[in-house]
C-alpha cells in the first residue's frame, strides 16, 4: 500500500501544481484572429443575412462560430502534441475539461431556441453568458485580467437578454465576441507567460 499512497500523492502533487502554473494552450495570435474574425463578421452580416431570416442568422453564426472553435482547439491541440510535456499535457486536459462543457451547452442553446423564430433574438446573449462562464471556470489557469473578459462577457450577454431585440444587429455577436476576444489576447499578451508568443 505504501506504493499506491506515494502514487496517489504524486497525483495530488501534480494538481497542485497544474492549478498554480498559467495556461499557455491558447496563443495570442490565434485569440486575436478569432477577435478580428468576428468584428469582420458582424460588419458583413447585413449583406450576407437576409433581413427577417432567422434561420440564416442562426447558421451565419453558427458557422462563425464553429471557425472560431475550431481556430482556437487546433491552436491547443497542436501545442498538446508537439510542444508540451507530459506534465502540461495534463493541465491542457483540465483546461479543456473545464472549457467544453461551455462549448457544447452554446451548441445544445442554439439549437433547442432556433427551433422557434420568437427565440432567436436570445441567442447572442446567451452564447456570450455561457463562453464568459466558461472562461470563469478555466480562470484559475489563466492571467487574472481574462477573469475581466469573462465577467464582462457574462455581463454584455445579460444586457442583450435583458434588451431583446427582434432582429439582432451583426454587433450582437460579432462585436461582443470580437472585442472580448481582442481583450483576452491583450490580457494573455501583457503577463510574463505569454510576453514570449
Amino acid at each position: 500500500m505504501e506504493v499506491r499512497d506515494a502514487l496517489d500523492q504524486l497525483d495530488r502533487i501534480h494538481d497542485q501544481l497544474t492549478k498554480g502554473e498559467v495556461y499557455r494552450g491558447f496563443r495570442v495570435p490565434t485569440v486575436a484572429l478569432i477577435g478580428a474574425m468576428g468584428l469582420l463578421a458582424a460588419v458583413a452580416q447585413r449583406w450576407i443575412v437576409p433581413t427577417g431570416d432567422t434561420l440564416a442568422f442562426v447558421w451565419y453564426w453558427s458557422i462563425i462560430g464553429g471557425t472560431g472553435v475550431t481556430l482556437g482547439f487546433a491552436a491547443a491541440v497542436r501545442s498538446y502534441l508537439f510542444r508540451e510535456d507530459d506534465f502540461e499535457r495534463r493541465r491542457t486536459r483540465r483546461v479543456m475539461g473545464q472549457f467544453l462543457p461551455c462549448v457544447l451547452a452554446g451548441g445544445l442553446l442554439t439549437v433547442a431556441l432556433a427551433r422557434t423564430d420568437g427565440f432567436v433574438p436570445l441567442l447572442p446573449g446567451m452564447w456570450a453568458v455561457v463562453f464568459g462562464l466558461g472562461i470563469v471556470a478555466v480562470r484559475p489557469h489563466l492571467p487574472r485580467a481574462v477573469g475581466f473578459v469573462g465577467i464582462a462577457y457574462v455581463l454584455a450577454g445579460g444586457m442583450l437578454i435583458a434588451w431583446l431585440p427582434t432582429e439582432p444587429p451583426g454587433w450582437c455577436v460579432g462585436g461582443v465576441f470580437g472585442v472580448g476576444h481582442l481583450f483576452t489576447a491583450i490580457a494573455l499578451r501583457s503577463t510574463k507567460e505569454y510576453h514570449n508568443e
